[in-house]
């Protein structure tokens, strides 16, 4: 049996819209095959819900959005069928909550799953609610902190009333007086500074010629440092360490009564011997130097002068103890 080419454009055009259909629904993670159940849920807005949104549960796609009707006896609400995969249990504890996808403002339907108490067949009624998106969290953040600026913004106004404004002038007005005296001063001082600058270049060019004398000089007593530190300064210390133990020893032996300095300085009875000695010593001298004659006998013929009345009356003394 032949088939006719307008069968087989039939045919052809009916496989590839199935196939169409197949594929979109397998690119929105839909099995076509798969038989869903329809539950409906009541929101106040949609706020850019649409039909073939999807349903979320944990992430994961487990239907779309059917319908959406508008109910004009309950207040404009919206009735919105949610097909759900067969195998989500949905119950008394399920909620259809209408959420926001991503920051471009994609709106669908994510499943909150409870313990069910009793579970829910298909065309039964779902609890609905709505998520807070980002303009209602702002909002709520923002209009308390508005209000608290507002408040602080009149107690400023109340503060800075017009007293605190005068003074405010006042000070104004102070500072712009100062800064035409400061003006009136640098004005004036102009020569000065001129000639305060003058005399720094001066001293800034004699500082230089100073430094080019003094650095000779410190050139000489680096290198009399280096001459005194290659003298021989160990030997200088070493000798001096020597003569100090030689005195030490000395002084150590007159301590011990060794040696005639040692006996002259702790022995008693010999300091004053030697005492007794040398005034007799000096006695003598004295005696030698007013009478020469009675040590001294000299004569021209060898003749022996005759004693003096003196010398007999008065015999030389006795050297001897």
């Amino acid at each position: 049996m032949k088939l006719s080419k307008e069968t087989k454009v039939g045919i052809l055009a009916i496989t590839a819209g199935a196939m169409l259909f197949f594929g979109i629904n397998y690119m929105k993670g839909e099995d076509a095959f798969s038989p869903r159940k329809k539950y409906h849920v009541i929101f106040n807005s949609v706020d850019g819900l649409a039909a073939s949104n999807p349903i979320y549960v944990n992430g994961i796609n487990v239907g779309k959005v059917g319908t959406l009707e508008l109910l004009e006896n309950e207040q404009h609400n919206v009735l919105a069928t949610l097909e759900i995969n067969r195998e989500i249990k949905v119950g008394d504890s399920t909620i259809a909550m209408l959420s926001t996808a991503g920051l471009l403002g994609g709106k669908s339907v994510v499943l909150l799953l409870g313990n069910n108490n009793k579970l829910f067949e298909s065309g039964d009624t779902i609890s609905g609610m709505k998520e807070k998106g980002i303009q209602e969290m702002i909002s709520e953040k923002a209009l308390p902190i508005i209000g608290n600026l507002d408040t602080t913004i009149i107690r400023l106004n109340r503060i800075l009333g017009d007293k605190m404004g005068k003074s405010i002038n006042g000070i104004l007005t102070n500072a712009e007086l100062a800064s035409l005296d400061l003006r009136y001063t640098m004005a004036h001082s102009k020569n000065n500074l001129v000639g305060i600058t003058q005399n720094l270049n001066a001293l800034s060019l004699s500082l230089k010629e100073t430094e080019r004398s003094v650095k000779p000089l410190l050139i000489k007593m680096n290198a009399l440092a280096d001459s005194l530190n290659d003298l021989e300064l160990k030997k200088v210390v070493d000798n001096a360490a020597l003569s100090m133990k030689n005195i030490a020893e000395i002084t150590s032996k007159i301590d011990k009564n060794q040696g005639s300095m040692g006996l002259l300085v702790n022995d008693k009875e010999f300091y004053n011997n030697l005492n007794s000695s040398a005034k007799d010593l000096d006695n003598l001298l004295i005696d030698m130097k007013a009478r020469p004659s009675r040590y001294i006998h000299f004569s021209v013929f060898g003749k022996k002068e005759k004693k003096s009345k003196e010398e007999k009356t008065n015999p030389q003394p006795s050297t001897s103890k």
